[in-house]
């Protein structure tokens, strides 16, 4: 069992910083920003990949990324080598989240809202876009519904290899199906979390998808502390993988990753 902690890109850069370090410094297995511009509760926010790539300069062991990235927000180019630099701060330490986007004000405001057929389509072919500027070794041609590319060429690639790690996010059926248990390495729970029996439903949908792969999808749960203490035994007897702590006010989350570090270093004994 893994255990990690998400914070929203909504706080300041600062505290962003000093909760990746403590993570860090608590020997915690992954630390992951949310992606957002503007949501409902707020129109303040840090860029995700920027902050990123200052804590892949400021850390050295722990898994960082993001919780999750929509894609058709951004040009899929563009966000490949965002993503493929951080990775090369970071050495090879970067996973990046996926999801279709949900936050129309943010699109609205930054770029084009599309409706959830045409994102998630928006989602694979930018995907598909970003997979092969992280593999080819010549330049290419590229040409989509959606996203057109001459001559692209990525260069220096990602550490990671084959490319970074994608977790994704989202629990419709064609997401789940058809795009997750095709390319996913892990799946994260939405925040807040999702009702104990629909985690039987993702296990469904990943591991017997139509475009099943060989490597089952991890899946992880998320809660607060209390929440993750109460349900971690039945969580792992499920096949979840790691835990990811939510939810937790920046004042409060030093203890809580300290408890929870406890619990990661107890669990780790115990799976020994």
């Amino acid at each position: 069992m893994k255990f990690g902690v998400v914070v929203p890109s909504g706080w300041s850069a600062d505290k962003i910083l000093d909760a990746g370090m403590a993570a860090q410094m608590l020997e915690l297995d992954f630390f992951l920003v949310t992606d957002h511009y503007i949501t409902p509760t707020t129109d303040s926010s840090v860029d995700a990949w920027s902050i990123l790539a200052a804590l892949a300069a400021k850390t050295d062991r722990m898994t960082i990324g993001t919780c999750v990235t929509p894609i058709p927000f951004r040009p899929p180019q563009m966000l490949a080598k965002m993503v493929a630099t951080v990775d090369q701060v970071s050495r090879g330490r970067v996973v990046l989240g996926v999801g279709a986007g949900w936050s129309r004000a943010e699109f609205d405001a930054y770029g084009k809202w599309e409706d959830d057929r045409t994102r998630m389509a928006m989602t694979v072919e930018g995907l598909e876009l970003m997979l092969k500027l992280w593999a080819s070794e010549e330049p290419f041609d590229f040409q989509g519904r959606y996203y057109t590319s001459k001559g692209a060429i990525l260069r220096p690639k990602p550490v990671a290899r084959p490319h970074p790690p994608l977790w994704f996010g989202g629990t419709g059926r064609r997401m789940l199906k058809r795009v997750a248990a095709k390319y996913a390495d892990a799946w994260l729970p939405p925040v807040p979390g999702l009702p104990d029996g629909e985690y039987r439903r993702v296990f469904e949908a990943l591991r017997g998808g139509e475009e099943r792969r060989d490597a089952p999808v991890k899946v992880m749960f998320n809660g607060t502390f209390p929440e993750i203490e109460e349900r971690i035994e039945k969580f792992a007897g499920m096949g979840c993988e790691a835990a990811m702590l939510v939810r937790t006010p920046y004042e409060e989350l030093p203890s809580a990753m300290l408890e929870l570090s406890e619990m990661a270093q107890s669990y780790g004994k115990k799976e020994g």
